[in-house]
């Protein structure tokens, strides 16, 4: 497949890749279901760990810029801004915030909403396709995805209203058998965290529904997920998962 190799400034070996095979290449990083339609930088650092060609990342620049399916579905800029009362976690899944993507199209299974949970701590996210989004819902949803493979929260962010969190809490400590609210708290504030993540995770669905027939919308949403997990973080300048 490569010519040669080439070593890259971090001293790692890469395979060069010929002309013939870049555009498959980038067709494999960016458009198909495994690249998720993520931005320039993403999608460079995902094809850089692993593989070089002369003018790769003008390549990649050149080939996300012409990409007609993400910039139909780009959406308004979110509005930045501190978020009051921010919470500050020290290691993984100690606080998470949680969002949600209501009222999309019903598919074939009967979900309606997709659900999400982001560990402040490392970025990593969680998505979990629903019919339903109350408050037992969301609490079985969480005990499943959540608290069976990382245990409770100690606090969990999110913007939804007091009461709405209540009955979550209650719901949760029917669910297992114990009061979990003695160890979790809940902080109503504004969710930039969550919130973006939910862009991404919308804009992402975006690329890969049916354009007439959105049905199958939740087949994707989950996998997703793991598109986003694996990719450069920006900050941390490695995956999330790690």
């Amino acid at each position: 497949m490569a010519k040669r190799e080439s070593e890259d400034r971090d001293g790692l070996m890469r395979l060069v890749i010929p002309e013939t095979l870049q555009q498959d290449f980038l067709h494999h990083y960016h458009t198909s279901l495994e690249g998720g339609h993520q931005g320039i930088g993403r999608t460079y650092e995902r094809i850089r760990s692993r593989f070089h060609w002369r003018g790769l990342y003008r390549s990649v620049q050149r080939y996300v810029g012409e990409c007609t399916d993400c910039e139909s579905g780009k959406g308004n800029p979110m509005i930045h801004g501190k978020s009051p009362g921010n919470l500050h976690a020290t290691h993984p899944f100690q606080i998470i915030a949680m969002d949600h993507i209501p009222s999309l199209p019903k598919s074939i299974k009967g979900n309606t909403e997709l659900l999400s949970w982001v560990d402040l701590f490392s970025g990593y996210v969680i998505a979990k396709a629903s019919s339903s989004r109350t408050a037992q819902t969301i609490a079985e949803n969480y005990e499943e995805c959540v608290f069976r493979r990382f245990g409770a929260s100690e606090a969990i962010r999110h913007d939804r209203e007091p009461g709405f969190m209540s009955d979550f809490f209650r719901a949760f400590s029917r669910i297992v058998g114990q009061k979990q609210r003695a160890t979790m708290a809940y902080r109503p504030q504004a969710n930039g965290t969550a919130e973006r993540m939910v862009q991404t995770l919308t804009h992402s669905l975006k690329m890969y529904v049916a354009e007439v027939d959105q049905r199958d919308w939740d087949e994707y949403a989950e996998r997703l997920t793991f598109v986003i997990n694996t990719a450069q973080d920006r900050i941390r300048g490695i995956p999330r998962f790690i």
